[in-house]
Order: C-alpha cells, then sequence, then structure tokens
C-alpha cells in the first residue's frame, strides 16, 4: 500500500474569542500562521490534512495550550474529538510509516531498537510477562489501539496475533532464557531506555566496506549462527573504529543499533567513574552484567580513549589505571563473555592501553579516514537529497572542492547553504513576517551554486579560526 490513509485524515481546531483582548491578539497571530484558517461567525476554524498539520505541530502545540481550557474549544481528528496525546500519536504514527515508504529494507515495517518485537517499534514496551496469550493479544491490542496503529497501513495484525500465540511466559529474564522471536531488553515501562537516533546504513556515505565488515562481523554471528558452526570459529567479540572527528564513527554505531535490533548499551565513561575507590570497576561489571542478561547485546564505548588509556608500572595504582585494568580482565577473562559484541571509537588510538588492541579483544581495527572524491559525493548527495537545488549546483564541483572535508563538515555546508538561499531570497522577511508564507514564496527557496560557495567561505573561515585558536593556546 503506498497512500498512507493517516494522511489525508482531516484536522481541525476550532475555538471562539474571550474576553481577553492581549491574549486573543497573540492566539490569532499562531492561527495565522496555519493554512486552513477561516471564519463561521464568532468563531475561528482551522483545517487541514493531517500531514500538513505535521509540518506546524509545534505551533499547533502551542495553540492548544493556550485554547484547551477555553469553552467552546475543539480540538478533532476526523470529525472525533481527541485530546492531543491522540495527535501526537498520529503524528507519530504517520512518520513511521512514511520512514517505512522510503526504507530500502521492506521486510520489516518497522525495525525494533529495544524491547519486545511485535513487527512494530510502538509496541516494544508490551512485555508477555505476568500475561497468559489470551490477555497478552489483549493488551497489545488496547496498545495498538491507543497508538492509531489500527490506521497505519503497514500495521501486520495477523502476524502480531502469531507472534503473541508463539510467546513465552516470562517469569525471569537471564543468560538461559532463549527468545528467539523477542528481545527482552528486561523493562516493562512504557519508556525502554534512552532513545537513539534512528539511522540506516543508507544514510551513511562512502564507508560501504566498513558497513560490510560490521555486518560481517555482527550481523552473521547473530542471524545466521549456523554459519559460525560450520566454519568451526568464534565470533568476533569487538571492533574499534578510529579516524579523524566528524568522519562518521558515532553516525556508524548508530546504524549498528538500528540495524541489528539487539539490546544495544551505549556507556558514557564519565557516569561510569567515580571518586570512590573500586566505585568504578564495579560500575563497569554491572553494565557487562546488564549485557550478559539480555545477549544478544552490543556494548558501545564512544571515545574509548577517554576510560582505557595506556598504563604503566608507575600509575598502577591510578583510578583510570585499575579501571582499564577490569576492562580488559571483562572483555577477554577467565570467564565467558558471551554473545557480547563490544564497538568502541577513538580518534587517539595512541592512548589507548596496547593490551586492549590485541586479537580476542578488538579483532578488527578499522580506520575511518577522510572522505575520498567518491565517498564526498555520496555524503553531499545523501544530505543535499531533499534540498530543492538550482539548475547551476553540481554536487561533483563542490565533492571535489570539498577536498580533506570531513562527513561533518559536508553536512554543515549543505544546511549552511539552505540558510543562505534563505536570507538571499527572503532578506528578514522569514524573521519580522508573521503570517505564514504562500506557496508562491516558498517555491522561490531553491539553494544555488552561489549559496554553496558561500557556504564553503564559512567552513573555511570557522577552520582558521580553530587553528588560530590552538595556536594561540600553544
Amino acid at each position: 500500500m503506498s497512500t498512507l490513509i493517516l494522511r489525508e485524515f482531516p484536522l481541525e481546531l476550532r475555538f471562539s474569542a474571550s474576553q481577553d483582548r492581549e491574549e486573543d491578539a497573540h492566539i490569532l497571530r499562531l492561527a495565522g500562521l496555519l493554512p486552513g484558517l477561516r471564519w463561521q461567525g464568532d468563531a475561528a476554524v482551522i483545517t487541514m490534512a493531517l500531514e500538513d498539520a505535521a509540518t506546524y505541530r509545534d505551533i499547533l502545540f502551542d495553540l492548544w495550550e493556550r485554547l484547551k481550557n477555553r469553552s467552546g474549544a475543539v480540538l478533532a481528528l476526523s470529525d472525533e474529538k481527541i485530546e492531543i496525546t491522540v495527535l501526537k500519536q498520529a503524528f507519530t504514527v504517520l512518520e513511521c510509516a512514511s520512514a517505512h515508504e522510503n526504507s530500502t529494507t521492506p521486510d520489516r515495517y518497522c525495525h525494533p531498537v529495544q524491547g519486545w518485537d511485535w513487527g512494530c517499534l510502538h509496541l516494544r514496551h508490551v512485555s508477555p510477562d505476568k500475561f497468559g496469550s489470551l490477555s497478552l493479544l489483549q493488551t497489545l491490542d488496547n496498545e495498538a489501539q491507543k497508538k492509531l496503529l489500527h490506521l497505519c497501513p503497514f500495521f501486520d495484525r495477523p502476524g502480531m496475533e502469531k507472534l503473541a500465540e508463539k510467546a513465552p511466559v516470562v517469569r525471569s529474564a537471564g543468560p538461559d532464557l532463549e527468545l528467539p522471536i523477542m528481545m527482552d531488553t528486561g523493562r516493562t515501562e512504557n519508556l525502554p531506555g534512552p532513545v537513539i537516533a534512528p539511522t540506516r546504513y543508507s544514510d551513511i556515505g562512502g564507508l560501504d566496506q566498513v558497513i560490510m565488515i560490521l555486518r560481517e562481523s555482527i550481523e552473521v554471528p547473530l542471524a545466521h549462527p549456523e554459519i559460525i558452526a560450520r566454519l568451526g570459529i568464534t565470533p568476533s567479540k569487538g571492533i574499534l573504529l578510529h579516524g579523524p572527528p566528524g568522519c562518521g564513527k558515532t553516525l556508524l554505531a548508530r546504524a549498528v543499533a538500528h540495524e541489528t535490533g539487539v539490546h544495544f548499551v551505549a556507556v558514557s565513561g564519565p557516569e561510569l567513574i567515580t571518586k570512590w575507590h573500586g566505585e568504578s570497576e564495579d560500575n563497569l561489571r554491572k553494565l557487562f552484567s546488564e549485557a550478559r542478561a539480555h545477549q544478544p547485546s552490543i556494548v558501545f564505548f564512544d571515545e574509548i580513549d577517554a576510560i582505557a588509556q595506556s598504563r604503566s608500572s608507575a600509575e598502577s595504582l591510578r583510578l583510570d589505571a585499575r579501571f582499564t585494568t577490569q576492562l580488559l580482565v571483562l572483555l577477554d577473562g577467565i570467564h565467558e563473555l558471551g554473545r557480547i559484541f563490544v564497538l568502541g571509537t577513538t580518534n587517539r588510538p595512541d592512548l589507548l592501553d596496547p593490551a586492549l588492541l590485541r586479537p580476542g579483544r578488538f579483532d578488527r581495527i578499522i580506520e575511518i579516514p577522510l572522505p575520498d572524491f567518491a565517498a564526498r559525493l555520496a555524503i553531499l548527495s545523501i544530505h543535499a537529497r531533499k534540498v530543492p537545488l538550482a539548475p547551476d549546483v553540481s554536487l561533483k564541483s563542490m565533492a571535489r572542492e570539498l577536498d580533506e572535508a570531513t562527513g561533518a563538515d559536508i553536512a554543515f555546508v549543505v544546511r549552511e547553504a539552505a540558510y543562505a538561499s534563505m536570507r538571499r531570497i527572503l532578506g528578514e522577511k522569514a524573521l519580522n513576517r508573521g503570517e505564514r508564507l504562500t506557496d508562491k514564496e516558498l517555491s522561490l527557496l531553491v539553494v544555488g551554486a552561489g549559496d554553496f560557495q558561500m557556504a564553503v567561505q564559512v567552513l573555511r573561515d570557522r577552520g582558521a579560526q580553530v587553528a588560530d585558536a590552538d595556536m594561540n593556546m600553544t
């Protein structure tokens, strides 16, 4: 199904004037920014399709917050009165389905990140713990209704029913618990941990070989353990990504988290290290215990050099030296690590303890270099795919001009060029104009070659300022 039913659902907001003229003036100013405003007698009515409303969600939320307690104010979706929470759910379902339409992997309409896999990301918090099959299915149905999933064309209810029928009754989660269908994080609340920014391998340009190595090392042992068994080998335990800042190391980790769908633990060194003797090492042991209890798991150390620097005999009692020793023991000690994969990133591999870099801990050490011409062109194409480009823009020419630029630099140039076009075409109109711009005015916003040249100059000036600051510090 290529057309999302929810897109065309009419959203209506209706309200009347109050006795507070100052408040009404502010409300009318907000309402004037929304399309579809009209008057029916003394009542203001705003009507638009839900897809259009998603573009103005912040204005809508602010407006309804001011109107929700006003007598006669109505918020309705498809002629049915709703609360603002229902509208927010409709937006999330709309975004999820739209992401699936643009997905390069249509075999799954929603990829689980953490929680239980019922075929939809918005049901991941529902655990089979304490439920029989019938009550579990009813729970899933209730949650699907609350989140408006019944309106999503990609929500597969029969598939969800089959998963619910096969679901075990979970009384505890541990390393011996086999879950061939679902991945349990041990969390049952509605928000199962921090949200990782959605990223797919297709969002990363110029690193196809690195992505292939990551998939071989992580996805094959998880998805096809029979291959590893047939070859008679043990899977890799870890990969270390190193290279200049801004070249996509952390972006790769985010993509791995979303594409694999296994339990993902992102480690922040400052959160683990404390001033108390032995507590930092204990925090690290607890972290690996959690990963072992919910395996298969990925433990991600961003900027691992901050917590695993090289040791020396003179510093053997130093706090971070003890922490490094504990990390080495956990990665390859006497006890089996289990189905846990460790992913680390750094731009200072020279600071790391040599024992951390031997095979058996980080089996593969991959350099993420500055992107070459082909990689820069791929990165430019990804960041500029939604940008309205003028005919005089040549991404190939821009890729040649951005020699020695990182992926972060290229993203900055595209964003800065878009702002340059806005300043060139609209001037101060975008800042001082209260009402919404017309479609004709918006159609004039096109990013030209001159805007890109200005953005490249801003990048170079920025680099010169940073270099001057470094020189002054030294």
